[in-house]
């Protein structure tokens, strides 16, 4: 017999599962630029609606032999979040097998825990499944927070902070509470109130995603092929004055400073930091600052390393002469942009002479 605090709770888990499946309707529907992080959102929220209703008693024995799939669906929220995230903050994010280890780790602990007779190995499954879930919750604080201030996006940049860091932050707190649980039982408030705060989380996720020109799914990246001039016409009249002085910066070669910020580059061009990121994002199609950077050091690492006057000129001084810190972040982006190595762009462009590298 169900008194009315489990009908309250119960009738909160399932709103907030019901608009989790609605929201995953409506970002799967959605086609165009953008389509796979919409999906990756869309099947985070139906795992989501899962695990909201498998979390409390009355709702949970409200499914019967079909609780079976829904708990599939459930043990792999996390690791759903972790994809979400990492695809819709990184605008280079590319499929690697550690992606996929969680989603095989998890389920072993989920059985293992269900498994193992009493003892230290159910316990060590039952630690490891947390454990694990946990570090993935606090990966996702650190895409949300590292490079926040390279993003150009506005709405993402707020919606890193808004958004993942708060159910990040909320995913450590059940962790948290689902270890304590193991040992003791949790008051009927505790659990209300995670029915109430999951219910108002997801109806703020929704309102967020769902906004009619929310931006931040959408890719757009400048035509490699369009000239810097060419890209002007996007250029408002009001942010002429300001486009024309970034241009003669960049010309100038402002871009070849080691740790040039937004910040510091607005300061240069002499308006706020907000109107300098509305423009190289808005007018020029750039989604993060180090893309746009990017654009011109790319051009010049290859025109150096096309050079058979730098051939003996090493790599690594190329990359510090660019503005990089160290090599690394420069092979990264020589090879995104070229499909290359620069090691390996030289020999193309050079022959099989002698280089330095």
């Amino acid at each position: 017999m169900y008194n009315l605090g489990d009908i309250l709770e119960t009738a909160l888990r399932g709103g907030a599962a019901g608009i989790s499946v609605l929201l995953a309707i409506a970002l799967a529907s959605r086609g165009g630029e953008g389509a796979r992080v919409r999906r990756l959102g869309a099947v985070f929220t139906v795992s989501t609606g899962a695990y909201v209703l498998l979390a409390g008693e009355a709702s949970r024995a409200l499914f019967g032999p079909a609780i079976i799939p829904v708990s599939v669906v459930a043990i792999y929220g996390t690791v759903f979040f972790w994809w979400f995230a990492a695809a819709l903050f990184n605008d280079a994010f590319r499929w690697r097998w550690q992606h996929f280890a969680p989603a095989v780790v998890i389920p072993i602990m989920h059985i293992g825990h269900i498994w193992a007779p009493p003892g230290s190995l159910e316990k060590f499954f039952w630690y490891g499944h947390i454990g694990l879930n946990s570090i993935l919750f606090l990966d996702v604080l650190r895409l949300a927070l590292v490079n926040a201030s390279d993003d150009l996006i506005n709405p993402r940049r707020r919606f890193r902070f808004a958004i993942a860091v708060t159910v990040g932050v909320f995913g450590l707190i059940i962790a948290s509470a689902e270890t304590i649980e193991r040992n003791y039982l949790l008051p009927d408030t505790l659990r209300m109130m995670h029915a109430a705060a999951v219910f108002i989380l997801t109806v703020v996720f929704g309102a967020w995603l769902l906004r009619p020109r929310m931006v931040f799914f959408a890719q757009p990246t400048p035509d490699p092929e369009t000239s810097w001039d060419a890209q002007a016409q996007n250029v408002s009249a009001a942010d002429r004055p300001a486009y024309e002085r970034l241009m003669d910066l960049m010309n100038d070669g402002v871009y070849r400073q080691d740790g040039l910020t937004v910040a510091s580059l607005a300061e240069k061009v002499g308006v706020p930091e907000h109107q300098l990121r509305k423009l190289i994002n808005g007018a020029l199609g750039f989604r993060n600052f180090s893309s746009f950077l990017n654009a011109r050091r790319i051009d010049d690492a290859k025109s150096a390393l096309a050079d058979r006057a730098n051939a003996r000129k090493q790599i690594l001084q190329i990359a510090l002469d660019l503005g990089y810190g160290s090599i690394a972040p420069f092979n990264r982006a020589f090879k995104q942009a070229t499909g290359q190595t620069p090691t390996e762009y030289r020999k193309a462009a050079l022959g099989n002479g002698s280089e330095a590298t």
